[in-house]
């Protein structure tokens, strides 16, 4: 494939990379596993002292695959190169799967959103969901695990693209830590065993 003519290689075609690979369903470990795997093939094919011909040597650095890599491995990341790529127009936002072009994106706050508990005898996990106005009643829709991973990179939001257009929601959500709830109380419990010692 020819970069220069058409547009610079996404971090896909840098690492060979199908983006269909992230709504497979695989555990996020098992995401990292395989892009890990990828990472280590671009390696190899664009070392200079590894590949054999000059074009693909010229083609990609080492560091755009490190890029590229570090990129598609954090969720936060790639959620935002994604958009980047579908507001561009680029022609690797056709390889975005359920990614479309991105026309509009509205902020709310997750309280705003539709709320329903997950079974937990069928495991299946609590969404939110908000209508779309081309019609759709759950157009957006975020799960639980999409919040949790999100949380656990650092960030209190996720970008969510209706499923049936091209509208996009930035929802933003605040992580409640129990932790300070269980210190609040222990005092009080304190306070009464100095109390019963003292008596």
């Amino acid at each position: 494939m020819d970069h220069s003519t058409n547009h610079p290689p996404t971090h896909y075609e840098i690492l060979s990379v199908p983006p269909s690979l992230f709504s497979t369903g695989l555990s996020p470990s098992e995401i990292k596993q395989t892009l890990k795997k990828f990472y280590r093939r671009a390696l190899l094919s664009h070392h200079p002292d590894k590949s054999s011909s000059s074009a693909s040597r010229s083609a990609i650095t080492i560091d755009q695959i490190t890029l590229a890599f570090a990129t598609l491995s954090t969720p936060s990341l790639r959620q935002s190169y994604d958009l980047l790529l579908a507001s561009s127009g680029n022609d690797g936002s056709s390889q975005l799967g359920k990614h479309k072009l991105q026309t509009g994106i509205e902020t709310i706050d997750l309280d705003d959103l539709t709320h329903q508990e997950g079974d937990s005898e069928n495991d299946s996990e609590d969404v939110w969901y908000k209508p779309c106005r081309c019609g759709n009643s759950k157009g957006y829709l975020v799960r639980e695990s999409d919040l949790e991973e999100a949380a656990e990179s650092g960030i209190e939001e996720v970008v969510v693209g209706c499923a049936d257009c091209s509208l996009w929601l930035r929802v933003v959500f605040g992580v409640v830590v129990q932790q300070e709830e269980e210190e609040e109380t222990r005092p009080e419990e304190d306070g009464k065993e100095i109390g019963a010692q003292q008596s």
